[in-house]
């Protein structure tokens, strides 16, 4: 089985009193296994430091985010939610 995680990353903008501006960097994507979202985990790490920062759970279509984040390089590590497979790692993630 091929799990892969598709990244897309957003830049969260607000509007306040017709004023724009950058209110957070985030991380969004979907996880797939043979093109068929799944839920799983994932753990977003800080590439330089190795340490984790964040973990959440994709909802049952696969789609996650990663919000309120630096403009630091990130690396996303992806679990099988049966534990069948190896974990999957999508690296050198910057989010906007």
């Amino acid at each position: 089985m091929n799990i892969n995680i598709n990244v897309k990353s957003v830049r969260v903008v607000t509007n306040e009193n017709n004023l724009s501006y950058d209110k957070a960097f985030s991380i969004k994507g979907t996880v797939k296994a043979q093109n068929v979202p799944i839920p799983c985990r994932l753990r977003l790490y800080e590439k330089q430091s190795g340490r984790m920062v964040m973990e959440t759970v994709t909802d049952n279509s696969g789609n996650y985010s990663f919000d309120y984040l630096n403009r630091a390089k990130f690396f996303i590590v992806a679990h099988h939610p049966e534990n069948q497979y190896n974990a999957v790692i999508q690296d050198n993630v910057v989010p906007k």
